[in-house]
């Protein structure tokens, strides 16, 4: 314990120290008021943990150019702390990597990218990191795999099989039992009454709107929140954050779409801090 202690302190320090400078409520309850891109710019420039990305880039005015530097935000923050991690946590903090890339505004991970790295994971040699790294990405695969088939359904009218065919290949809490009956629910009611029976529920919560995200997100909330209280020392503070700044990052992004159109500060704020208190 204590040599685990030692190993991970360091780490974990650091992404808690990045956590401490993630933007708060009252920041996106602010954002949501701005009436130009401009001062949501100036703001940001203001902000700990973005106005060093502004350095050189004086000329930065549009929606575009910011969201670039947002996104290189999360970058920079990834290299500094694979450069303070040792071998194994390098290795580790290489697998989330594929989820940083962005490609107009929106992450894009590569085809197969979950299914090479649950095979790295199936290998990985240290059993609590393994066990970290499987709580971490096989809820993640769970529950996109969950909100896709409840799109497939709902909005495209598609056949189990043609379903099947874009999930994701991998089961972690979901029984092959219960991912054949939510495939073959054909009616939407009938298949939130299945994924409420799933471990994630446990038949104690309906889920509602499954397709607007804030499910996952609070799923994904609670998973880091017992992972990390049951792994103090570990990869999981530090996947936690990199996790929370990819929230924020997408909540910015919605905020500087809505200012760009326009839209009312009460609309930006629903849509930005939907599900706030869970996240952060």
């Amino acid at each position: 314990m204590a040599g685990e202690l030692l190993e991970y302190s360091g780490l974990v320090a650091k992404a808690r120290a990045m956590k401490g400078r993630l933007l708060k409520r009252e920041d996106f309850e602010r954002i949501s008021e701005y009436q130009t891109v401009e001062e949501t710019i100036a703001f940001l420039r203001e902000q700990e943990s973005y106005g060093k990305i502004y350095g050189g880039h004086e000329e930065i005015k549009h929606r575009g150019q910011v969201e670039a530097l947002i996104h290189n935000s999360i970058l920079e923050d990834y290299r500094k702390l694979y450069k303070f991690g040792n071998a194994q946590q390098k290795k580790a903090l290489e697998l989330y990597y594929g989820q940083l890339q962005y490609e107009d505004s929106v992450p894009k991970i590569e085809e197969g990218y979950f299914t090479k790295i649950w095979k790295e994971i199936d290998a990985w040699k240290g059993k609590k990191t393994q066990r970290v790294l499987r709580e971490v990405f096989g809820t993640q695969i769970d529950w996109l795999n969950l909100m896709w088939m409840y799109r497939s359904k709902k909005f495209f009218g598609q056949q189990p099989n043609e379903i099947a065919a874009i999930l994701i290949p991998i089961r972690y809490k979901l029984s092959h039992a219960q991912m054949k009956a939510l495939l073959e629910a054909e009616q939407i009611g009938q298949y939130l009454e299945l994924v409420a029976q799933t471990p994630y529920f446990k038949g104690k919560q309906a889920l509602v709107q499954i397709q607007d995200e804030v499910s996952y997100r609070r799923i994904m909330q609670a998973m880091y929140q017992r992972v990390c209280g049951k792994y103090p020392s570990s990869m999981a503070p530090v996947f936690y954050y990199l996790y929370e700044k990819e929230q924020e990052i997408a909540r910015l992004t919605t905020a500087l779409e809505g200012i760009r159109y326009q839209v009312p500060g009460k609309d930006i704020r629903e849509l930005i801090l939907g599900g706030m208190e869970e996240t952060l």
